[in-house]
């Protein structure tokens, strides 16, 4: 029961950060725009991003990734100011530190292909050939690469004090169980925030959101690796009504004001 407990947990704060956190990096768009002037609007995953000189749209079009990326390392800097032991709030606040840092990493990663991402946009703009933009592609793999043990160690930090994490395939199997599967199950539960949404802007964003499962495929390969976490004693194993609650609120958000529109 305590291992499907923190699935379920898993599943619901993974669709909650990853609604919030395609909020917050449209509003990161809406504030640059409103910074130069414009009234921009932001709606489920795209925000109507004006048309103004380069310097202007590359600054629009910019400030997305970037809020996305300053937003997700605050919330790891406060994760980590923590000790290794599970609860809802730490759980939490690992997927919106990770979200956060890997919409960024993963426009990075899109570059060559995404047409409409902000990063294509501004190679676009830019005029950046095709060969660099497979340039910024492989840089943005290679940190992924990088950035897998730190993932890793994240996800063994929120391993009750129950669990074994003594060998390789216990790590696996608890981030495999506790991490990779739930984020599958929470992109099926962020599908509500795009009713009343444009469809091809929906699924866009669905692809994004199931995108992140890179970060966590890759941490799988990393848990041969010598992990010394000492846990303290963690919350009590249940479904958290709370989730369940602040995953409603989120999607209520959506449908309600974010499908008409959201003023900056």
């Amino acid at each position: 029961m305590s291992k499907a407990a923190l699935f379920v947990n898993s599943a619901l704060t993974f669709a909650f950060a990853e609604l919030a956190t395609a909020a917050l990096h449209e509003t990161g768009h809406g504030l640059m725009a409103q910074a130069l002037g414009y009234s921009p609007k932001i709606y489920a995953f795209y925000e109507d991003n004006p048309t103004g000189t380069i310097h202007q749209s590359l600054a629009i079009l910019a400030a997305g990734p970037i809020a996305s990326l300053i937003l997700g390392l605050f919330f790891r800097a406060w994760y980590r100011s923590g000790e290794p032991r599970y609860s809802l709030g730490r759980l939490l606040l690992f997927w919106m530190s990770w979200l956060g840092i890997m919409q960024f990493v993963n426009y990075v990663i899109v570059t060559p292909w995404l047409s409409a991402g902000d990063t294509a946009q501004i190679a676009d703009l830019l005029h950046v050939p095709v060969w660099g933009r497979y340039v910024v592609s492989a840089v943005g793999w290679l940190v992924l690469i990088i950035l897998t043990r730190p993932a890793a160690h994240d996800m063994l930090a929120l391993a009750p004090e129950s669990e074994a994490l003594d060998t390789p395939r216990e790590r696996r199997r608890f981030i495999m169980r506790s991490f990779y599967l739930p984020l599958l199950a929470g992109t099926l539960l962020t599908a509500p925030g795009g009713i009343g949404g444009l469809p091809m802007i929906v699924v866009y964003g669905m692809l994004g959101t199931i995108g992140n499962i890179d970060v966590i495929a890759f941490s799988l390969y990393r848990t041969g690796d010598a992990f010394a976490l000492k846990r303290a004693p963690g919350e009590p194993l249940k479904v958290e009504p709370i989730a369940i609650v602040l995953y409603l609120i989120m999607v209520a958000l959506y449908i309600l004001v974010l499908a008409r529109g959201l003023p900056v």
